[in-house]
C-alpha cells in the first residue's frame, strides 16, 4: 500500500502531491493508498477528505478508532476499473 506523505507542507504544495500522487497510485493499480496529513490543526486532513469526495474513482475507508495504526492518517480505497475497461483505454 502507498503512503503518501503531506505532513508539514503547504496547503497548496500537499494538494498538488496528493493530486500526483493518487493518479500515478491509479495508473498503477493501486487498491488502497494511505494519506499521512498528521494531527494539527485538521487542515490538510480536511483538504484530503476533500479531494476524495471530489473523486468518483476515490472512496474513504472507515475504520474503528483501535484498528488504526495513525490517527493522523486517512485510508482511501481506489476503485479501480476492470482489466477490460482498461485495455479499452490503452488502445
Amino acid at each position: 500500500m502507498r503512503e503518501i506523505y503531506i505532513r508539514k507542507l503547504h496547503y497548496e504544495e500537499a494538494r498538488i502531491k496528493l493530486e500526483r500522487e493518487v493518479q500515478d497510485a491509479f495508473v498503477e493499480g493501486e487498491k488502497y493508498v494511505e494519506i499521512v496529513h498528521g494531527i494539527g490543526e485538521g487542515i490538510l486532513k480536511k483538504m484530503a477528505i476533500d479531494y476524495v469526495a471530489s473523486q468518483d474513482f476515490l472512496k474513504l475507508v472507515d475504520r474503528p478508532e483501535f484498528l488504526r495504526s495513525n490517527p493522523g492518517t486517512t485510508l482511501v480505497e481506489i476503485l479501480v476499473p476492470s482489466s477490460e475497461l482498461l485495455r479499452k483505454y490503452m488502445k
